[in-house]
């Protein structure tokens, strides 16, 4: 697995299908963030495609390609609180307005249980480096192996980081998990 600098550098290049790496290594740590702050499934896809799409266009102001994960986060939470602002704006329909426009299609919000909710409120209140390993390790699935190659850490640097993450995790949920 290639860090995400070695990638980074070659979307800048011109290889554009790279990105998709990156999307693939970050999409769920990236939905996870706007689901945090939208708590609507479909809205939390729509800001995290929007947040790719910002960065791809915006991948050459980028400075520290190893931060890619951090950074890219930064622009899901952007987007994911410009986006509920937009919500609160836009004026709410009723039901019978709803189903009274069959054009629109209306798909119930799956819903997280509240202790998934709580986890998730959780990792957001950890430091950056530490939400990103917790993100890319429990969320995505990766290896610890793989994680430090993404982030350009050594392994046990990332092992450290996910060992303090989750004793803050245990103190920020009492003690509920784990």
């Amino acid at each position: 697995m290639q860090p995400d600098a070695k990638i980074v550098r070659a979307v800048l290049l011109g290889d554009r299908g790279a990105f998709a790496a990156l999307v693939a290594r970050h999409e769920r740590a990236v939905w996870a963030t706007a689901w945090r702050i939208l708590r609507d499934d479909h809205a939390a896809a729509d800001a995290s495609q929007e947040a790719f799409l910002q960065a791809f266009n915006r991948l050459g102001d980028l400075r520290r390609s190893e931060r890619f994960g951090v950074w890219l986060l930064r622009i899901a939470r952007r987007e994911s609180i410009r986006m509920a602002r937009r919500r609160a704006r836009e004026p709410s329909r009723s039901l019978d307005e709803a189903e009274a426009d069959p054009s629109q299609d209306h798909f119930p919000s799956t819903r997280l249980s509240a202790d998934a909710e709580d986890l998730l409120a959780a990792v957001a209140r950890l430091p950056e480096h530490e939400r990103l390993v917790v993100a890319l390790h429990y969320l995505d699935g990766r290896p610890v192996a793989e994680v430090a190659v993404a982030l350009g850490r050594p392994v046990g640097t990332v092992t450290k980081q996910l060992s303090r993450a989750i004793g803050r995790l245990k103190t920020i949920t009492k003690g509920v998990i784990g």
